[in-house]
């Protein structure tokens, strides 16, 4: 596993830098000009893989291009900016670092002060770059155990865009590594440095802060309207993204499901659905957010070369990101539930686990509380290889209320849900299947509501 280092640089040539020599833990490191590089050599002294990304913002321009033309040019080919940055960087830096080129903001002169070739303006927001940081972060680092975040140099326009993106990735990790197996919330470590300003000759002492952000077990609710912008240019973008947010959509709309079945604590359900994919909706999300930067526009006006962008929603790009996480926590989730066979006994360890990783504890007491019902029962009524309705077996005489009764019993409604005692004495869980299409319209739209003070009848 990789800890990456992120530092947004502030210029391009050594007269932008000074020569510093970093201590970490107590120990010097240097002379460099960036401190991501002694974090490096601090961190691979301790046996750690690392990789620097320097986070090139676009305004950075100016000190490849020698006129408005050859400006425009940079900025059209992102990937020939990243390779002459680099090689300019690489006479900064004598180590191993690849470059990201990221957003930019605000007006900037090109040329030299008695040499003027004009001004650059980038027409933009900070929760634009944030957000392209942010679909970029979960490309580039997904197999990263840790990522260090440098704060001493770059604008702060930028610094607080890398922030704001962190916060929402930091959320992001932690339901992608709960995915995978990885320990969940506490497996991705997200740290920040900081040094005070330099002294002339002096030492610089490096401080790593843990940074945690709370991911919350709750689905977005989203408005499938990536393009912020109302212009008529702009309601004419969103209508050619509009295909994607579809296909995204749909992905939402399987993930909505699961989610209701854990969070309204329904896990039966789980059986019965198909798995959304969180990857193919941050493969949608790219296409899209891609569509957006594409249709941005170069105006030379005079002396001032302008880049325009539309407006990208924040919260809609970060709220489909942590719906992709979700989806593939949740799809995981399905597939250990789903590995179960409706077997009781493994359904109640595989949500054990949900709950307690979620602090959904309410839900595991109601859970446990049914299925006590239901193995008294079975030992006291049940002979091998016997399925029975749920209803009969408790001698219920039905439900009055069927869906308030539905979410009160841990979706396990006696009047659908059948109950099966295998030949080495398991039991075994499943619905009517002429049932299931009201059962998942409850499970669609559930109302908590419905689930209070509701008792077996």
């Amino acid at each position: 596993m990789v800890t990456r280092i992120i530092q947004v640089v502030g210029g391009l040539e050594s007269r932008n830098y000074k020569d510093l020599v970093f201590s970490i833990d107590g120990k010097r490191y240097g002379p460099y000009k960036l401190v991501a590089f002694a974090l490096a050599e601090s961190l691979r002294e301790r046996g750690a893989e690392c990789a620097v990304t320097l986070l090139v913002p676009e305004s950075l321009v100016t000190s490849l291009a020698n006129s408005l033309e050859e400006a425009e040019g940079l900025l059209r080919d992102r990937e020939r900016f990243a390779e002459q940055a680099t090689r300019q960087l690489r006479e900064v830096v004598a180590a191993n670092f690849e470059v990201k080129v990221i957003q930019g903001l605000g007006s900037y002169e090109l040329g030299k002060n008695d040499d003027p070739k004009g001004n650059l303006e980038f027409e933009n927001s900070i929760g634009n770059i944030s957000s392209y940081i942010l679909v970029e972060l979960t490309e580039i680092s997904d197999r990263d155990e840790k990522l260090i975040f440098c704060t001493s140099t770059g604008h702060n326009a930028y610094l607080m865009a890398v922030q704001m993106a962190l916060s929402v990735y930091r959320a992001y990790r932690a339901f992608v590594d709960q995915a995978s197996g990885d320990g969940g919330q506490g497996s991705f470590v997200l740290k920040t440095a900081y040094h005070p300003p330099p002294s002339v000759g002096s030492e610089v002492t490096v401080e790593l802060e843990p940074t945690h952000h709370r991911a919350f077990f709750d689905l977005p609710e989203l408005r499938g309207q990536l393009v912020a912008d109302r212009t008529d240019r702009a309601i004419e973008l969103g209508k050619r993204v509009h295909g994607l947010v579809e296909e995204m959509t749909g992905e939402w709309n399987r993930a909505k499901l699961a989610f209701n079945a854990v969070r309204y604590n329904a896990p039966l359900v789980l059986n019965y659905l198909e798995e959304p994919d969180g990857r193919k909706m941050l493969r949608l999300l790219r296409e899209a957010m891609e569509v957006i930067e594409e249709a941005r526009s170069f105006v030379i006006e005079g002396s001032t070369l302008r880049l325009r962008r539309f407006k990208v929603d924040r919260s809609e790009v970060s709220g489909w990101v942590i719906t992709a996480a979700l989806s593939m926590y949740l799809s995981k989730v399905m597939e250990s539930v789903k590995s179960t066979g409706g077997r009781l006994n493994r359904v109640l360890e595989v949500m054990g686990r949900v709950y307690r990783d979620q602090r959904l504890g309410l839900n595991s007491y109601v859970l446990e509380y049914e299925a006590d019902q239901i193995y008294e029962a079975v030992n006291k009524g049940m002979m091998p290889g016997e399925k029975r309705l749920l209803k009969d077996l408790l001698q219920l005489k039905g439900s009055g209320n069927k869906m308030r009764n539905f979410f009160a019993h841990a979706g396990l409604l006696a009047d659908y849900t059948y109950v099966r005692r295998t030949e080495d004495g398991d039991v075994v869980l499943e619905y009517d299947a002429n049932r299931l299409k009201e059962i998942m319209s409850w499970v669609r739209n559930p109302t908590p509501r419905s689930a209070r003070g509701a008792t077996r009848t």
